[in-house]
């Protein structure tokens, strides 16, 4: 058995967790790095900022800070207000972790908001019971101070309950946006189409990768083997958390960004609707007959966009000639 409170099994442990924190800032940094689409676009406004995009962009740049001033703390060892600064490492980690599984919240929230209010009230309410459950990891996870012998910052207490209570929510938040967006997607008829089975596959990716690194994270605070090892897979698990949710999120970019057109027009019952789909404009077109208004949702853009009222009459005014024809037998 391995003595696990014994000190130097700890040291050991807080080697380790350094270690993983560098990898993690090299492997983040990367993504970071190759993938910065969105952020691109804002720059050069080919993309009109929307607060849908506050989530994903809090959550890549949360992590990148706290893994950044963790490890370059570490290597430089400054004497800082360790308590303070660990606390707000542990935040920062937290809030991009309820950022990655909000990103993908938005969707179910946009595909059931015209659907069931309850459901949309009861989303908004795990969502904030969320927010809530990050200021408390923040505020209660981990405990710091300075180290003459070590001359660095040492955990001298962890709250293994406070972050088994958070991942395990995290967990449950995952798979209830995964069932809400199936369960919406197929109500609506579009499971089976082309955006449909697009959102129902990457929740499901991302639900699978972040089981595997959330449930270890969760389990292991409830083992209590020691104050480092509750927070072992506490980097890991929101790192893989936000790069998956980022991939997610560019995997539903509109091919009219990369060509400088931030409009998309459409008209309803065109066959141009189910092009721009197959093109990866990727977004649920839903049709409100007395408003004439269609909504080009994705995870991260929710637009009205105001249909051609003319081209609408236009086509209809085909369709009836059409049957009129055909219903009097002229040729």
């Amino acid at each position: 058995m391995v003595a696990w409170q014994d000190p130097s099994v700890v040291a050991i442990c807080a080697s380790v967790y350094s270690q993983n924190a560098i990898f993690l800032l090299g492997f983040f940094g990367f993504h970071i790095v190759f993938r910065p689409d969105i952020e691109w676009s804002l720059i050069t406004r080919k993309r009109r900022f929307t607060p849908a995009l506050i989530p994903y962009l809090w959550g890549r740049y949360a992590i990148l800070v706290a893994l950044f001033f963790f490890v370059i703390q570490d290597l430089l060892n400054y004497r800082i207000a360790c308590n303070v600064a660990y606390k707000a490492l542990a935040f920062l980690g937290s809030s991009a972790s309820f950022c990655s599984t909000l990103n993908l919240g938005i969707r179910s929230y946009i595909i059931w908001r015209d659907m069931n209010k309850i459901v949309v009230w009861l989303l908004s309410a795990a969502c904030v019971g969320h927010a809530a459950l990050v200021g408390v990891q923040g505020a209660q996870s981990v405990a710091s101070t300075w180290s003459e012998q070590a001359h660095s910052c040492i955990v001298i207490h962890s709250s293994n309950i406070t972050m088994f209570t958070f991942y395990l929510y995290t967990v449950l938040m995952d798979l209830t946006i995964l069932i809400l967006t199936i369960c919406g997607l197929w109500r609506k008829a579009a499971l089976r189409s082309d955006i449909g089975t697009n959102l129902s596959e990457q929740c499901l990716w991302y639900c699978a990768a972040t089981f595997l690194i959330n449930i270890p994270a969760a389990v292991l605070p409830i083992l209590n083997l020691n104050v480092i090892m509750n927070v072992m897979l506490s980097m890991s698990a929101t790192t893989v958390s936000v790069i998956m949710s980022s991939a997610a999120v560019l995997s539903l970019q509109p091919d009219h960004l990369a060509d400088g057109d931030t409009t998309v027009s459409t008209a309803v019952g065109h066959r141009d609707v189910r092009d721009r789909a197959r093109r990866r404009a990727l977004g649920i077109a839903m049709q409100h007959s007395r408003s004439h208004q269609v909504t080009l949702t994705t995870n991260i853009v929710l637009d009205g966009l105001e249909v051609n009222s003319s081209e609408v009459n236009q086509s209809f005014d085909v369709t009836t000639s059409r049957k009129s024809t055909e219903a009097t037998g002229a040729p």
